[in-house]
Parts: structure tokens; C-alpha cells; sequence
């Protein structure tokens, strides 16, 4: 029996799982998976919602966008914020209130009383709530596990952030069938409940050194911005994640009228299948790409990731075919979440611990806010031409700043092992 148990401690240790031996990271993961899958039944909700009362593209890319704008004026200052002050005690400031625009939402919409306009503005106040958390949340990973298991728990978070992806779409597709959009606010207001009661029970192990509190914000968002785009590695990583984030990820804020235009699916069954194909693809290239440790091997795997995500794509575009769409989805997803991820380490590996929370801020609006922009220019596109060509176009574009970026490659390399020998 102690045969066993050593041989499953060891398996454990050099698997993509070796990070829930932190119990800290694995209480704020359990309650981050809630959270997550929360969120699917509001994206989907909202996402359907708004076609129901538009049926626009357009107004799909409204909205999103309008969720996405406070993201990128307050997740800077969240970030400075997360480097200055206690992180968890921001977080737990931070779940309260996005449960609390999530849970009025809720309300609204069981009460009859929301139109375009009212979601507007909820959009606008979800996604000020979410400005505020994203910098926030990837800063503290690094603080609940020890430097050698952080690829692991990036890895691991995306993992089961996609197993929920997977899971809780096809969950929502009869909640809102049978209760609608009101019901799915109201569950995932929930969500956020039960991660805010496990947010009392962590500690931070592994704590950043915390930025000084002097000279005003704008030069603490400058010294941030300055070293992001300095640091020759990170600066290439950011340029391709603009492009992956708004023109290869839109797509996804833009499903409902994808399923019912170019694969003629209503959108209530259409995109949960889709997102729930998604979330498979991308917890399969989690698990993948979370056992690579070493940074050189990780930036390998980015740049297969991403000729993988870019030819896909253009397949899913091109075809009419829904379950070929289906199939592209999850291959077009566990690509970008393993160009994702690898990034993410490299990151996050390399950034200064008194920066972490101002660079991953900007990481944090180009990743959540950069699909929403793209969804509306390529919804106001798809008003004109449909979803296909801006789709196809806007993926040729995302290739050739990622073939500059392929180019950089060696250089990015030598700066790594530059910083590895400093270190």
C-alpha cells in the first residue's frame, strides 16, 4: 500500500496536477472553478439575451465592447493597486461587488425589466467589476506556489477553467430554455458567492515584494507599461497577444449569430455546443503544454500553438458544416489556450514580483478586453459581408504579425537565457 501511495505521490509531482499539493492554491482553485462556470451562464445568457432583442451583430459586438471598455481604463489601476496593497484582501473587496451587479442583473431580467439599453449599462458595470479582478487574480497565482510548480498551476487554473467551459455550457442551454437569462445571472451570482467564502480561508505563501507607495499613479503605470515593452521576450509576447486576443478570439463573442447564419442552429443549442467543443479543446492543450518547464521549450510550444490556432480558424470559417465548425472550435481553442498558457509562464517567470501586478493588468485587458473590440468591429464587418470574411480576414492579418513574431524567435531565446544566467 505505501508502494502505491509513493507511486501516485510521484505521479503527481511530475504532472500538470503537481500544484493542488499547495493547499492554498487548491481551496482558491476549487472555488474558482464555481466562478468560472458561473460566468459561462452569464456570457451565454447575455450573449443570447442580446439577440433576442437585436438580433445584430452589431449590437453582440455592443455589448461586449461595452463590457470590455472599463476593463481597459480601470484594470491598469487595479494593477497598481495589487502591487501596492494586500492582494487578497482586494479580491475579496472585488467579489462583492461583481456578485453584487451580477445578482441585480439577475433581478432585472426575472422582473421583465430589461431592454438593450438596461443591459448596456449592466454590461458596463460587470465588466468594471471584472476590470478590477483580472489583474488581480493573476497576480496572486504566483503567490500560492512555490517559483517551480508555477507552470503547473497556470496550467492547471486553465485547465480547469476549460473543464468548467466544457461543463457548464451544455448546463446552461437548458437553464435557459426552460427559465431563461434571468435565472442564468441569478446561478452564477451564486458562483461568485461560494469563491468569496473560500477567499477567508487561503493565505498568501508566497508573497511578491510590494511596490513603494511613493510618486503618483501615472509614473506607477508608466514604470509598468515602460518594462513591459522593454523587456525584449514579454514586448513580442504582448504584439501577438493584441492580435490573437482581437481578431482570432472575437469570434467567440459572436457565436450566436454564427450558429444561426453560417451553420443555421439556433443559437439556444448552437452555442452551447460550440463553447462546450471549446472548452474541451482548450483543457485538452492545458494539459498538454502544463507539463513544459523549462521557458525555451515553452516558447517552442507557443509557436507550434500558434501555426495550430491560425490554420484551424480559417477552416472554421470556411466551412458550413456545423460539427466540422464544432471540431475546429476545440482545435482552434486548446491551441490558443496553449499559446496562452506558455506565454503566461514565460511572463510570469520573468517579470519583477513589485511589477507582476501593473504588467499582467496590461495582460489582463488585451486577453479579456481584446475580444470583445474585435467582436465589434467584426460584428459591424459581418452587418455588411456576413461573419465568414471578416472572420478569414482578420485571421490573415493575426499570420502575418505572427510570422514577425516567429522571425524574433532567437532573439527572444537569447534574452531568456540571459535572464536565466543573471538569476
Amino acid at each position: 500500500m505505501s508502494r502505491l501511495f509513493s507511486a501516485i505521490a510521484e505521479t503527481l509531482n511530475r504532472s500538470t496536477l503537481r500544484a493542488l499539493k499547495h493547499r492554498n492554491f487548491a481551496l482558491v482553485e476549487l472555488g474558482g472553478w464555481f466562478s468560472s462556470g458561473g460566468v459561462w451562464f452569464y456570457r451565454i445568457g447575455i450573449q443570447v439575451l442580446t439577440w433576442d432583442l437585436t438580433h445584430s451583430g452589431l449590437w453582440l459586438g455592443i455589448i461586449a465592447a461595452a463590457e470590455a471598455i472599463p476593463g481597459i481604463v480601470l484594470s491598469p489601476i487595479a494593477g497598481a493597486f495589487a502591487d501596492r496593497y494586500d492582494r487578497l484582501v482586494m479580491a475579496r473587496i472585488i467579489q462583492v461587488a461583481i456578485m453584487t451587479v451580477t445578482a441585480i442583473l439577475a433581478f432585472a431580467t426575472l422582473a421583465g425589466w430589461v431592454d438593450i439599453y438596461v443591459l448596456l449599462v449592466a454590461a458596463m458595470a460587470h465588466g468594471a467589476a471584472a476590470g478590477f479582478w483580472t489583474p488581480v487574480r493573476l497576480a496572486i497565482v504566483p503567490n500560492l506556489v512555490p517559483k517551480e510548480d508555477l507552470t503547473s498551476a497556470i496550467a492547471l487554473h486553465a485547465t480547469l477553467f476549460n473543464l468548467a467551459r466544457f461543463l457548464f455550457p451544455a448546463l446552461a442551454a437548458p437553464v435557459l430554455a426552460l427559465w431563461g437569462s434571468g435565472a442564468a445571472f441569478a446561478l452564477n451570482a451564486a458562483s461568485y458567492l461560494i469563491y468569496l467564502v473560500i477567499l477567508f480561508f487561503i493565505v498568501l505563501v508566497n508573497p511578491d515584494e510590494r511596490a513603494a507607495r511613493g510618486g503618483g499613479m501615472m509614473s506607477n503605470l508608466k514604470e509598468g507599461f515602460d518594462y513591459a515593452t522593454q523587456h525584449i521576450p514579454i514586448k513580442q509576447l504582448f504584439l501577438m497577444l493584441i492580435f490573437t486576443s482581437v481578431f482570432m478570439r472575437a469570434y467567440m463573442e459572436l457565436l450566436p449569430g454564427i450558429s444561426e447564419t453560417m451553420f443555421g442552429e439556433n443559437p439556444k443549442e448552437g452555442v452551447a455546443i460550440l463553447v462546450s467543443a471549446a472548452g474541451f479543446g482548450a483543457m485538452v492543450g492545458a494539459l498538454l503544454v502544463g507539463n513544459i518547464i523549462q521557458r525555451e521549450n515553452l516558447l517552442r510550444a507557443y509557436f507550434i500553438s500558434m501555426g495550430l490556432a491560425i490554420f484551424w480558424l480559417i477552416l472554421f470559417a470556411a466551412t458550413k458544416n456545423f460539427w466540422f465548425g464544432v471540431a475546429s472550435a476545440a482545435v482552434v481553442s486548446g491551441a490558443q489556450i496553449g499559446m496562452n498558457i506558455a506565454a503566461q509562464v514565460v511572463v510570469q517567470s520573468s517579470v519583477k514580483g513589485s511589477l507582476r501586478g501593473r504588467v499582467m493588468s496590461l495582460w489582463g485587458i488585451l486577453n479579456r478586453s481584446g475580444p470583445a473590440i474585435g467582436a465589434l468591429l467584426l460584428g459591424w464587418m459581418a452587418g455588411y459581408m456576413g461573419f465568414q470574411w471578416p472572420i478569414l480576414l482578420a485571421t490573415a492579418l493575426s499570420g502575418v504579425v505572427g510570422f514577425y513574431v516567429f522571425s524574433r524567435r532567437q532573439i527572444m531565446r537569447a534574452a531568456l537565457m540571459e535572464d536565466t544566467d543573471q538569476a
